[in-house]
């Protein structure tokens, strides 16, 4: 189980990791949260594309898709409405 909760918190910390680059890469362009749009739509017609030809791989990209569109989301929305906005 340890070993669950070890992997999990990878995660969250990779994911954290991933915001924060893209937070700082869009920063500086003045139409950022609509190049966050951009980006996450063509990074999801991207997985769209993975080979999924049995239910199981079909379900782990299902599973990326959907992380992908919130990671991407939260991206858009810390850009519309952070600390810069304010």
């Amino acid at each position: 189980m340890d070993d669950v909760a070890d992997l999990q918190a990878q995660i969250v910390a990779l994911r954290l990791a991933v915001e924060g680059v893209w937070l700082s890469v869009l920063s500086s362009d003045p139409n950022a949260a609509q190049q966050a749009e951009r980006l996450g739509e063509a990074n999801v017609a991207s997985l769209d594309q993975l080979d999924a030809s049995t239910p199981q791989a079909r379900a782990a990209r299902d599973a990326v898709v959907l992380h992908t569109r919130s990671l991407w989301g939260s991206i858009a929305w810390q850009l519309q409405h952070g600390p810069a906005k304010r």
